[in-house]
């Protein structure tokens, strides 16, 4: 043993790609290898795709696909490339909604760590939708 091995640094493991991700996606869903490969190359229309499948879970309480997307989601956003990361807040939790007699029960079976990133998402867009509001009409008379 060299001197001072054991004190060796640990390799990180790289970061999730678009590639693995629709590895995992396609293995956890193959369903979507139609959508996907319409969308050969396109992150965010992958993505959405898988957004869309996650919807349609919600909508019809199949909770055990819910799980397995959720799964697979928290398991990306642990460590995904800059693309992926994109991709994820952008096509997958800007677009999920927890309104309607299924919403909190969805929202209840988000990890942790997606429901920041979901509320980090959410605030960031209303930022964004605040400083492009239409001003205000002062009242008094019209002309």
């Amino acid at each position: 043993m060299a001197n001072g091995s054991r004190y060796m640094a640990r390799e990180t493991p790289a970061p999730y790609s678009q590639s693995e991700f629709v590895r995992l996606a396609l293995d956890a869903f193959p369903t979507l290898r139609d959508e996907f490969a319409d969308a050969d190359g396109l992150l965010h229309l992958q993505m959405h795709a898988f957004t869309r499948l996650m919807q349609r879970a919600k909508a019809s309480a199949d909770w055990a696909t819910y799980k397995r997307g959720i799964h697979l989601a928290a398991e990306l956003w642990r460590r995904p490339d800059e693309d992926l990361l994109g991709a994820l807040k952008v096509s997958f939790l800007e677009h999920l909604d927890f309104d309607g007699p299924h919403g909190q029960e969805a929202w209840n079976r988000l990890t942790s760590e997606l429901k920041h990133g979901w509320q980090a998402m959410k605030a960031y867009n209303d930022r964004v939708t605040a400083n492009f509001a239409p001003p205000r009409q002062k009242k008094g008379k019209r002309r």
